[in-house]
């Protein structure tokens, strides 16, 4: 229940934004928005969602990459040389550099979820608001992405591309 009311507060206050409308009209809004349109946000989501986790795993691998990098300098290595920064073992600094790096990365990559979703909802309101239920305002890209050939926008539309 409380993942279901989260999901319902983001996407209002995404409609808050956009529109400028209140709260509860935006949130009303916003799941009818939703209902009508499901199998295409539940397909951007999904496909965002891999995407975006594909992203933070690479950038933790990345940071993991380079704290092996480092750690394998003789700075690191060499106890002769270098006493005080001498490791013994690397392995609880890398991990706490992929573990680092994909917190990092989540905190970042969270504010590039939020825009899919927001140009998720701003071209299912322009479908929906058009005559002949296709966006009118989305550019031709983001259009044959979704899938634009729709005839009802009542009606959801898997994506076509």
């Amino acid at each position: 229940l409380e993942k279901i009311v989260m999901f319902i507060n983001k996407n209002a206050y995404i409609m808050v934004g956009v529109k400028g409308t209140n709260y509860c009209v935006s949130a009303a809004r916003a799941v009818a928005l939703i209902v009508q349109n499901a199998l295409r946000i539940a397909t951007v989501n999904f496909m965002g969602d891999v995407l975006i986790f594909m992203g933070k795993t690479t950038v933790a691998a990345l940071c993991g990459l380079v704290a092996f990098g480092m750690s394998e300098l003789d700075y690191y290595n060499d106890a002769t040389d270098h006493p005080d920064t001498f490791l013994a073992s690397p392995v609880l600094c890398i991990a706490l550099s992929i573990i680092i790096g994909f917190v990092v990365s989540d905190i970042f990559f969270s504010v590039y979820e939020m825009a899919i979703e927001t140009i998720m909802l701003s071209f299912c309101e322009d479908c929906e608001r058009s005559a002949t239920g296709q966006a009118t305002c989305a550019p031709p890209l983001l259009m044959e992405a979704i899938g634009a050939a729709q005839t009802d926008g009542h009606k959801a539309q898997a994506l076509t591309g």
